[in-house]
């Protein structure tokens, strides 16, 4: 544990034992912070420290428009429920060791709300020992200063923080990073244009064993943005794993950028053994579609150590150019879930082993590798080139499936080379001309499209192009051909 972060949950615990020496609000005579009378010792100011808001009866305490101070050590639900509201361009500067919920009982509630109401602080536990909800509304602003790690959900499995940060002009800033559930839980929405970034290194969601966190980030103008993030991280306490969820959705934007190799600026879901990760674009699994967010990564994806799973259920387009890679090592594991929407990775292929899966209506396009493929949907093999795309396992096409390949001028035709077995239900190989000039010469021949290194069993499909009298599929041995007759082609598709 970090030297500066034990300090401040020994200074914490040493506070509970010594209440007398703190500052605490009372309210019993208004909302106003600004009134000594709410205090037990006076009207806090940056030499007080040991200031505590463990009561919202009769009054929750409320900077309004004002501008207040504390010292270290600043408590919201401390042993009990706390509620603090700034508003109006109210601002609030607190130094080191603050906490929302500090001790096991503790129940605070933060709500910064309206155009430049600000809270300054050092460093700060949301969730210490208690629960913690923090709402940031309507141009309101967090920046915490510290550069080390704040946590949700920090010192126990009870343990709880969650934040809302919405509207645009909306922002929360750390200068270091963010654990979301830490040893308990942490939850995360950013949406309606509101920004959240972070200038450390790696945040997380579910950090340790036995963790739970989920981010929720949607709406045009929405951010999240650092230089890597890790959804799913810590290992398995028992049979508990470490369990990260994101959502990205309606024209949000993840950007994970930054100095140095790209490798280094990732999406990793499920980064060490015994966790579990899932990342979903647009709707809930199995739920509706909705407009997907969008993502920056450097490094693309990485399915690492845990239990993986990517999630498209968007209704639209998206054409991504980063790779994905993984998983990595024994024990882990990785499924790309296209449920709904027409994704395509048309940029660097993709080298990854794990499943993936496309149902009826959902298209997915990708070079590189894939790992073993159920194809219920439509699978387009290197979309926009005219390429080789492995599959590492087993193909399953089924009877409404459709897997397109592309034509490319030089009588380069796409390859799908499978190293176990391809079976088919019928469906569909649709055939496409990728545009540009393809010259005189006749592009008459017979091309391999499919080879199965296990076999090819079931009803072969259909073949689907545009003159039908001009191309044949046929299964000689573990390989699909097509044979073009290019002499009875009318267009030569050039541009």
């Amino acid at each position: 544990m970090n030297h500066r972060l034990t300090m401040g949950l020994a200074a914490a615990i040493l506070l509970a034992a010594s209440g007398a020496r703190a500052n605490e609000w009372t309210g019993v005579e208004s909302e106003d912070w600004f009134d000594s009378g709410n205090w037990s010792g006076g009207v806090p100011n940056a030499g007080i420290n040991s200031v505590r808001i463990n009561t919202d009866d009769p009054n929750p305490a409320v900077i309004d428009g004002g501008a207040a101070e504390t010292g270290s050590s600043f408590s919201v639900g401390h042993t009990s429920r706390g509620e603090l509201n700034i508003l109006n361009s109210g601002s609030l500067v607190s130094g080191t060791s603050a906490a929302i919920g500090s001790q096991f009982a503790g129940d605070g509630r933060v709500r910064i709300s309206g155009a430049d109401s600000l809270w300054q602080v050092e460093s700060i536990s949301i969730g210490a020992f208690g629960s913690a909800e923090v709402e940031i509304e309507d141009g309101g602003r967090m920046h915490v200063l510290w550069g080390g790690v704040t946590s949700f959900g920090q010192s126990n499995a009870n343990a709880s923080g969650s934040i809302t940060i919405s509207g645009p002009g909306t922002r929360l800033d750390f200068e270091g990073r963010f654990w979301l559930g830490h040893s308990g839980s942490g939850e995360m929405t950013i949406k309606d244009g509101a920004q959240v970034t972070w200038a450390g290194a790696t945040s997380t969601v579910a950090q340790a064993a036995g963790t739970m966190g989920e981010i929720l980030l949607t709406g045009p103008g929405s951010l999240l943005s650092g230089s890597r993030l890790h959804v799913g991280n810590g290992g398995a306490l028992g049979t508990a794993l470490a369990s990260g969820t994101m959502r990205l959705a309606d024209g949000a934007m993840l950007e994970i950028t930054g100095a140095g190799s790209p490798s280094n600026h990732r999406l990793v879901i499920a980064s060490n053994a015994g966790s579990a990760g899932e990342m979903v674009i647009g709707g809930p699994p199995g739920e509706g579609p909705e407009p997907p967010g969008q993502m920056v990564l450097d490094g693309g994806i990485l399915f690492n150590g845990g239990v993986g799973t990517l999630v498209f259920n968007h209704s639209g387009a998206l054409d991504l150019p980063f790779p994905i890679e993984g998983p990595v090592g024994a024990s882990a594991s990785g499924l790309i879930r296209a449920e709904s929407g027409t994704t395509l990775f048309s940029g660097e292929p993709l080298d990854y082993s794990g499943d993936l899966s496309i149902d009826q209506g959902a298209v997915f396009g990708a070079g590189g590798q894939l790992g073993e493929v159920v194809n219920e949907g439509r699978l387009v093999a290197s979309p926009g080139q005219s390429a080789t795309l492995s599959i590492d396992g087993d193909y399953s096409h089924g009877d409404n499936a459709v897997l397109e390949v592309q034509f490319a001028p030089g009588a380069v035709l796409d390859r799908v080379e499978i190293s176990g077995e391809a079976s088919f239900s019928g469906g569909t190989i649709n055939l496409s001309m990728l545009p540009g000039n393809y010259g005189n010469t006749p592009l008459d021949g017979v091309y391999p499209i499919l080879t199965a290194s296990g076999e090819i069993s079931g009803d072969l499909p259909q073949l689907e192009v545009i003159n039908p009298n001009a191309f044949v599929l046929f299964r000689e041995g573990d390989t699909l051909y097509v044979e073009v007759f290019d002499q009875m082609m009318r267009d030569r598709f050039e541009e």
